[in-house]
């Protein structure tokens, strides 16, 4: 392990750099993960007949 302090601050402000940006890049996966969830769930909605009467039901239900 190096005592020099410059370079551990410098190897802990590296770490917290690397970190923000994994997490940065995660959260956008999520967040495509997620829309594509919703397109692929409106698409069999939509093609689903009994289906897309369930959903109008729940959906009149609540307004």
């Amino acid at each position: 392990m190096p005592n020099d302090t410059y370079l551990l601050m410098g190897l802990g402000v590296g770490a917290i750099i690397v970190l923000w940006l994994v997490f940065s890049v995660l959260k956008k996966l999520i967040g495509l993960v997620v829309l594509a969830a919703l397109v692929v769930a409106g698409f069999i909605v939509w093609n689903n007949p009994v289906l897309l009467q369930q959903v109008k039901a729940l959906a009149a239900g609540w307004l």
